[in-house]
């Protein structure tokens, strides 16, 4: 059994990796399991740049070239995946919104379907949940297993304190090592199969505006070969076909540009807004 531990704390091995450590240890003692530490502080992994390529494009025309595909190979070779993130300012740490943006593309076009995740994040006392909210859209198509939030203040405690965690990590890893043995591919459930079917039609509608979800979408059943219930299948495209339809109406592509341009006013899209600044920094 492969893990793939990503740690998000700008410390490195602070009180998150101790308890990543905690339910390595555990894990072990229940099996053979393999643990691998990418610590984000230290990988070649550039901060996104926001500029939706690898969403319209493919991940493959990103302009930035680092780890970032080697990274994801090491996910899609992984039985399981360990989120670790401490909490900053009620969120995800800076360096794991960074890795969450870089992987942005995997919610368009879902991949990790049968990597298993275990989050686990660690806190002062508050803002448990919007962190672990934050981490459920850092991996396309994971399965979440098992959300751990550990509290640790920066001063001792109690007996008591100490023994539920130790409570909270021995569930966590004994919940996960039983997750990662199974190595097939889920059968969609109705939400996952609505979601797929909503993506689908995006992407079709969008073919000029987002031509790597169209390549990615178009002929698909679902994201990999699998069975599907019919009469949940009839349903979910029914429903799915109603609320598109006036998703499309209000999100869909148009002809009007936004925003509206002022009269005597030149207004730049993306490409263009980008050759003129490349032209600009010439001429300087």
């Amino acid at each position: 059994m492969n893990i793939v531990a990503i740690m998000g704390s700008p410390k490195g091995k602070g009180a998150g990796y101790r308890i990543v450590r905690a339910i390595e240890d555990r894990m072990k003692a229940i099996g053979d399991v393999e643990f691998a530490y990418l610590f984000l502080k230290d990988a070649n992994l550039k901060p996104c740049l926001g500029c939706y390529t690898c969403m319209a494009k493919g991940e493959d025309r990103c302009p930035l070239r680092d780890d970032r595909a080697a990274i994801e190979q090491d996910l899609l070779a992984a039985d399981g995946v360990v989120l670790s993130s401490p909490v900053h300012v009620a969120n995800v740490s800076a360096l794991m919104k960074n890795f969450m943006d870089r992987f942005a593309y995997t919610n368009h076009r879902p991949r990790f379907h049968r990597q298993k995740v275990l989050t686990v994040v660690n806190m002062a006392g508050t803002s448990k949940t919007e962190t672990q909210s934050a981490l459920r859209w850092a991996m396309g198509g994971s399965r979440f297993v098992h959300e751990l939030a550990i509290a640790t203040p920066p001063w001792p405690q109690t007996e008591r304190a100490v023994a539920d965690k130790e409570r909270a990590i021995d569930a966590a890893a004994k919940k996960f090592y039983r997750a990662c043995l199974d190595t097939s591919l889920p059968t969609p459930t109705f939400n996952r199969y609505t979601n797929f079917l909503g993506m689908q039609k995006l992407a079709l509608a969008c073919r000029q505006q987002l031509p790597a979800d169209h390549a990615f979408f178009d002929g698909r059943a679902y994201y990999y070969e699998t069975k599907l219930n019919p009469v949940k299948a009839m349903v979910a495209k029914a429903i799915v076909g109603v609320v598109m339809k006036v998703f499309l109406k209000k999100m869909g592509p148009g002809n009007v540009p936004w925003p509206v341009a002022k009269k005597g006013e030149l207004v730049l899209n993306d490409s263009e807004e980008g050759a003129a600044e490349e032209a600009m920094s010439i001429l300087r």
